[in-house]
């Protein structure tokens, strides 16, 4: 054990989920059991029904439900018609449910640089990894891969989420 490190006896403060139980609790069990009485565990009628009350919430026309953030971040991809031959800027900071996507629908993710008070993308330096070459190909790590990049000089976020897990791609 190191004997420098600092065992301080005040605990750090959590969540008290004794209070969340106690305001929330009944509403949740209704809301269990009424999944568990119809057994329609994906895609049920609450599921439709958040997607309805979020998409008017958001200002949204549609919104998908999915069941993880990689889903999520698959399903922007593939509408976006993201796929083999695409270089995806990610942050280098980030889950590597990020770059495990691009690779899922077949393109080739790129690490950026992020800023250090966000820790989202670093705007300012877009082409620190991606950049195109002469003939309008990506390039990764100073090697031309082949790939095209769509349109020069501006990089768009998808927004996927929030936070430093937003898959940004040259267009």
């Amino acid at each position: 054990m190191n004997q420098r490190a600092r065992l301080d006896p005040v605990p750090i403060p959590f969540i008290d989920v004794a209070a969340q139980r106690r305001r929330l609790g009944r509403s949740v069990d209704e809301a269990i059991a009424r999944v568990l009485g119809h057994c329609q565990f994906i895609l049920g009628p609450e599921v439709r029904a958040l997607e309805v009350k979020l998409a008017e919430f958001c200002g949204a026309r549609h919104v998908v439900g999915c069941a993880s953030g990689t889903d999520a971040l698959v399903l922007v991809l593939m509408a976006q018609g993201i796929g083999p031959g695409d270089a995806v800027i990610c942050p280098s900071f980030t889950f590597t449910a990020t770059a495990e996507v691009v690779a899922l629908v077949g393109a080739t993710p790129v690490f950026a640089d992020v800023e250090q008070a966000s820790f989202d993308l670093d705007a300012a330096k877009p082409d620190t990894r991606l950049r195109r070459g002469a003939r309008g190909r990506a390039s990764s790590e100073g090697r031309d891969t082949g790939r095209s990049v769509r349109a020069a000089g501006r990089l768009r976020p998808h927004h996927a989420g929030r936070g430093g897990g937003r898959p940004f791609r040259a267009r």
